[in-house]
């Protein structure tokens, strides 16, 4: 009796937790769909229907609208190379998961669907709230058609079918489709935007088998998350879990290569897959680049390419679809097949890197898009970014000091006026308590041109402990000659020619200019920005690096034109002219292999090895880690991060950092704004063991 009795509440509680992931699964659809006409409201996407199934609509943060838009854009262009595949032809298209989206009534009023049938599946509370929405809307009634009726959970027509039921039950599923003339000889497009991933492996992989043998003739569409093992895919995965969503697939189907050899696995010819960030640079083209730039000031680099590189697009054909679409869909990308699916895609090696245990104490730094400046004695100023502000996020004005050698993180407060809020700044240490601070921007419409001092000093009175505590005082320089135009993301670099010392500030950008190549010296002795020649300049970029090597600037990676990220290295000479002026003579270094691309990383001379820190690849789907590369052959060798944990996600950009030796790194805030998933700021400082790297 008592076994009976834990059994039945056993089975109680199972099945009150499936309700409430059922429950939880379904609220992705209405945050989704108005994400989804936020992003049309604006003009990204043309959609006049998506609208009818928002109460309310909100504008959404231009890094989420980006994020639909392209995801829209990546659907879209599979169902229309679908349907053009198949002109005249009877085919059928099946939503699965279809939730509010309302593709059918988008395609049917462009004329799309003349000889389609489309099917839209989700859960029975699902589609009847939809059935609703549609039967109260003249507009959508009439694409439907007069010769519809309301059915159990939906409603139909000749050309739509809108149908409730429970992917799970395959058998159930199949039933229903046969009863409503799903036809199995018919070229079909099935189409799965974010829903098996929230289904059980077991229970995902029966639907993919399921369509794989109803199907003679068929396209398997899946857009969903993949590369779950970094710092943005820990974030992702916290994020759904918090909702009750977790993503039930991406560990077992973590890479393309993972999703396409699952497709094959379960009954499927062959098999093309794309991620977003492929997708944007090789499918959309320039002009509509130019115009989606134009929608609203964008500055959030970083999370978009992150985001595009942790969803793909997959799509597994067989019967005719393997002829007509396999070898176009994606230009560029092979179809893979049971003969052809190898390990081709990189394995990250084991890395020689590894997190310490975190051994500052007092107030930590959690913040991106800041500026650090090295003082004498181990000591690091920290100052601006995006960060934590009490309870909220918000720009900051909070001015650290880090004591390394203490593990102690001190707030300095103002002894006059106050630096202000600022983002992705330079600031250049020019004597051992003095820091020049240049641009950077509250808003992306609002950049800043002013040059200012930061002095650092003691506090008078002690702390307490006995401890010092520490002021800055903050001015604003005038200088002669011709100021750089306010500008962020630059880079800013100190050089000492004949014992005279110079600010050399290069590249960034601005509200209107999306890249920058100008080059601007300013004499410290005479606080005159000089007249500069600059003979073979680097590309125009932002979001580079700078050091210095042998009184020579190093300029690393940074984003180029068409958002095209560089591994270059370029070197500058400087050299003052005797009539006044400066001349700077650039080089780019040969390197040997081609350096990967990378930027808002940080960078450190050690001898002659230049380190490469962290930053973004959109050209890869793992982050660049820690590179080591000689300066005088060009070789250079790259050692992985570590993969990150759910409890201890670390995004190694947007970041400083500071080489305390040749063995031990800090990673001094970083992170970013992570889509919808929620703002990530690095719990640090964080010191890397880099002991193993050979520098």
């Amino acid at each position: 009796m008592a076994a009976s009795s834990k059994g039945d509440m056993s089975r109680k509680k199972a099945k009150n937790s499936k309700s409430r992931n059922d429950t939880a699964v379904q609220g992705t659809n209405d945050s989704s769909i108005v994400s989804k006409c936020s992003m049309c409201m604006l003009g990204y996407f043309k959609d006049d229907f998506l609208g009818r199934f928002v109460a309310k609509p909100v504008r959404r943060a231009p890094l989420i609208n980006r994020g639909y838009y392209i995801r829209a854009k990546a659907v879209d262009h599979v169902l229309k190379a679908f349907l053009s595949a198949h002109q005249g032809v009877k085919t059928q298209l099946v939503s699965l998961g279809a939730g509010f989206d309302s593709a059918y009534f988008r395609l049917k009023s462009e004329g799309l669907l003349e000889t389609t049938v489309f099917y839209e599946v989700d859960f029975p509370e699902v589609m009847l709230r939809k059935s609703d929405m549609v039967q109260r809307n003249d507009v959508l009634m009439k694409l439907v058609g007069e010769d519809w009726r309301m059915v159990e959970n939906g409603i139909v027509s000749s050309s739509y079918k809108l149908i409730g039921a429970d992917l799970r039950k395959v058998n159930m599923l199949q039933c229903l489709l046969e009863h409503h003339g799903i036809h199995p000889d018919h070229p079909t497009l099935l189409l799965s935007e974010c829903v098996i991933t929230y289904m059980g492996v077991k229970s995902s992989n029966a639907v993919i088998k399921w369509a794989s043998e109803a199907f003679s003739h068929a396209v398997f569409v899946t857009y969903e998350q993949v590369y779950p093992n970094d710092g943005f895919g820990a974030v992702m995965q916290n994020h759904f879990k918090k909702l009750g969503t977790p993503l039930m697939n991406v560990q077992k189907y973590k890479t393309l290569e993972d999703q396409q050899q699952r497709y094959l696995d379960h009954g499927w010819s062959c098999v093309c897959a794309t991620d977003m960030n492929r997708f944007f640079t090789t499918l959309i083209p320039m002009e509509e680049k130019l115009r989606v730039d134009g929608i609203e000031v964008f500055d959030e680099f970083e999370e978009w390419h992150l985001k595009c590189a942790h969803y793909a697009l997959v799509c597994a054909f067989k019967g005719s679809t393997v002829s007509s679409l396999s070898q176009t869909i994606f230009p560029g990308v092979e179809p893979r097949t049971l003969e052809t699916l190898t390990s081709q895609h990189i394995q990250q090696q084991q890395s020689c890197v590894s997190w310490k245990e975190e051994t500052f104490s007092d107030h930590g730094v959690k913040r991106f898009g800041h500026a650090s400046a090295n003082l004498p004695g181990g000591k690091v100023i920290i100052f601006g970014g995006f960060g934590e502000k009490g309870t909220q996020h918000s720009r900051l004005s909070l001015v650290q000091l880090l004591d390394v050698a203490s593990g102690s993180c001190l707030p300095v407060e103002p002894a006059g006026k106050e630096l202000g809020p600022m983002l992705f700044h330079s600031a250049t240490p020019v004597s051992d308590d003095t820091v020049l601070v240049f641009g950077g921007r509250t808003s992306p419409y609002k950049p800043r041109g002013q040059l200012l001092q930061l002095k650092v000093v003691p506090s008078v009175q002690r702390d307490k402990d006995g401890s010092t505590s520490w002021l800055y005082e903050c001015e604003t320089l005038h200088c002669t000659g011709a100021d750089p135009c306010p500008r962020w993301r630059h880079s800013s670099s100190l050089v000492s020619i004949e014992g005279k010392n110079y600010l050399i500030v290069f590249g960034g950008r601005t509200a209107s200019d999306a890249i920058l190549g100008d080059v601007h010296v300013l004499s410290l002795e005479t606080m005159e920005w000089l007249q500069v020649q600059s003979a073979s300049p680097p590309p125009a970029r932002h979001s580079h690096s700078c050091a210095t090597w042998n009184n020579r600037v190093v300029i690393s990676g940074g984003l180029c034109d068409g958002l095209q990220p560089s591994g270059a290295v370029h070197l500058a000479t400087c050299r003052t002219e005797r009539l006044g002026g400066m001349t700077l003579v650039w080089t780019e270094l040969k390197l040997m292999p081609q350096l990967c691309p990378r930027y808002s990383h940080s960078s450190h001379v050690y001898g002659d090895s230049l380190l490469l820190v962290g930053g973004v690849n959109p050209q890869s789907n793992y982050p660049p880690g820690l590179t080591v590369l000689s300066l005088v052959s060009g070789i250079w060798k790259e050692y992985d991060l570590p993969e990150c944990t759910l409890e201890r996600p670390i995004m190694v950009h947007n970041h400083t950092s500071y080489l305390m030796s040749r063995k031990e790194l800090l990673i001094i805030g970083g992170g970013g704004n992570c889509f919808s998933f929620g703002t990530h700021l690095n719990n640090g400082p964080l010191t890397l063991d880099i002991s193993q790297c050979n520098i």
